[in-house]
């Protein structure tokens, strides 16, 4: 039997085909190689920071860099989200989110040799507007499909983003591989370019989100003032109230725990393989490009898996995934390896992902959605925080980023553990 879509749930989704492109592109493909290779350089970098030089290699200074955009955004996030349930302005914070990430996008055309400041500067903005509008993104799904419908939803979400960022990546490859099909002159103008599609693209395919998608009503009538200052009161009030749901608090644990995981592979996979493998380009953004296309049939085939067997195990099993992605990775030493490591994740990440948002999203008070994915997204961000920190820091001490990846295993068999405990509602 066909699955029929309204025009809010195709809208949604479209939002992460959008999006996701800023994550293929920019901070997974084509920006890390570039960063490394021309921006940095692949030796030791300095940058001058407020009353001090920072020293560092370019592959663990593009790894604090991460670990900065995310405590920014782990910070900001819960009070974004409880000033928007407060107004009910969701659209309005997921559009000044958008338009900062979009930005900062576009401005990546100016990054070139020596301006590592300027580079890691746009870079850390982008994940701000990125993950800033993936608090409201997340939290309008409550509003636009009922909670049997969610896993469906949350993982068309994710496999339309794997098949749009992926799309998208492709026709950046081949600008870069072959310039003189677009006009394009021989160099980094190629490179350059795409990151100026990125923010086209964003731009572009969020439209129908903001003119289709419920906002979702308002906890409170009353001006952006008032909002902002009922938003910071409510605050601490969410706080108590998550932790006295127990199973959502748990939950919180553990995929913070497990997804630390995940982030980590996304934003250093590249730097790895370069590292490590000493991989050229056109081998880390093809590789890269499989993961997009695989994710798409395999977030459809997770988002099938979790109907079948709940979403709990289905989570359990992906994290059992990881880990023998992650042993896997810690042992590969040719190029064909890291093209099945690129396959294996492709399979596990868009549906581990989207199973945790939707399965989070039915342990939630629904009236308070925004508020709550506001400390789901703290979850995620200081996931992307700790797990890219001890990548950089392990790299530094030890001198080898293959010491970096085996260190993460802890990370999910920690947050498997921790999931052990959470109840399912779904078979309570």
């Amino acid at each position: 039997m066909k699955i029929k879509y309204t025009p809010a749930e195709k809208a949604w989704c479209l939002y992460d085909w959008a999006n996701s492109a800023f994550v293929t592109t920019i901070v997974a493909a084509v920006l890390p190689v570039f960063f490394v290779g021309v921006v940095a350089g692949s030796g030791t970098v300095s940058v001058q920071l407020p009353g001090f030089l920072f020293t560092s290699n370019s592959q663990s200074l593009w790894g604090y860099a991460m670990s900065l955009a995310a405590l920014l955004v782990a910070l900001g996030a819960p009070v974004f989200g409880a000033v928007a349930d407060a107004g009910g302005k969701r659209k309005l914070f997921l559009g000044i989110m958008t338009t900062v990430g979009v930005i900062a996008s576009a401005l990546l055309f100016f990054s070139g040799p020596g301006l590592v400041g300027f580079t890691l500067a746009m870079v850390i903005l982008g994940q701000i507007g990125f993950a800033g509008a993936n608090v409201f993104y997340n939290s309008l799904l409550v509003y636009v499909t009922p909670p049997a419908r969610r896993d469906l939803i949350s993982t068309r979400g994710f496999a339309v983003g794997y098949l749009g960022g992926g799309l998208l990546l492709a026709l950046n490859l081949l600008m870069i591989k072959q310039p003189g099909l677009f006009g394009i002159p021989q160099g980094t103008m190629a490179v350059k370019l795409s990151f100026l599609t990125v923010a086209l693209w964003w731009a572009l395919f969020s439209i129908p989100l903001f003119k289709k998608v419920p906002e979702g009503p308002a906890s409170s009538y009353s001006d952006f003032k008032h909002s902002f200052r009922t938003g910071i009161q409510s605050l601490a009030t969410t706080f108590r109230s998550i932790r006295q749901h127990q199973q959502a608090f748990r939950f919180l644990i553990s995929f913070l725990l497990y997804n630390d995981g995940i982030q980590t592979i996304i934003m250093m996979a590249t730097v790895f393989g370069k590292a490590e493998l000493g991989l050229e380009s056109s081998h880390l953004i093809g590789a890269l490009l499989l993961t997009q296309f695989i994710g798409f049939p395999g977030s459809i085939l997770y988002g099938k898996l979790a109907t079948k067997l709940g979403s709990k195990k289905a989570l359990l099993a992906g994290i059992a995934g990881y880990l023998a992605v992650i042993v896997y990775a810690w042992k590969m030493t040719e190029t064909w390896q890291f093209w099945v490591l690129a396959a294996a994740v492709g399979l596990l990440q868009g549906g581990i992902q989207a199973i945790s948002r939707s399965f989070y999203s039915v342990l939630i008070p629904q009236e308070h959605a925004s508020e709550y994915f506001g400390f789901f997204s703290i979850s995620s961000r200081f996931a992307s925080i700790l797990g890219p920190l001890m990548f950089a820091v392990i790299g530094d001490i030890t001198g080898s980023t293959r010491n970096s990846i085996i260190s993460i295993s802890v990370f999910f068999i920690a947050g498997g553990i921790v999931l052990l405990t959470v109840k399912d509602p779904e078979h309570a």
